[in-house]
């Protein structure tokens, strides 16, 4: 290798080890931070009610008085795990918005496009892809 190369391959190497490394205060931190969103709207009754994912991993308790329990299983080759979170949600036109804290963590807000048709609830999160449908309980 000429010297050139040589430096051309340390400088890559001294990218890569730099990007690569992080504080122990990000050891935890999500790999992108969600678009926040105002928490704003009001009870809808329309979707009040119990309601569970039709591959059954998740349920949503959507209570008249703007609470909201989340209940999520999901499985890996660790095992099953199930996480249970509460908050509080609001309508605002087609949109659902649920909000809730983990730990000490500030708020989270999340938005989803929601669609009431019979006894299904669609729920598509803001900018994502995948399309949850609920069957009320």
């Amino acid at each position: 290798m000429n010297r050139r190369s040589l430096w051309m391959v340390a400088g890559v190497a001294a990218t890569i080890l730099v990007a690569g490394c992080k504080s122990a205060d990000d050891e935890y931190a999500p790999a992108f931070v969600p678009k926040t969103y105002p928490f704003e709207g009001k009870v809808d009754a329309k979707y009040v009610g119990a309601w569970k994912s039709s591959d059954g991993s998740s349920t949503l308790n959507i209570v008249k008085d703007g609470n909201l329990t989340i209940e999520t299983t999901s499985r890996s080759v660790a095992g099953t795990s199930v996480s249970h979170v509460s908050g509080q949600w609001l309508a605002s036109g087609d949109a659902l918005m649920f909000k809730y804290s983990v730990g000490s963590q500030p708020p989270t807000v999340l938005k989803y496009t929601a669609t009431v048709s019979g006894k299904a609830l669609t729920l598509q999160q803001a900018g994502g892809r995948m399309k949850t449908t609920y069957a009320r309980q």
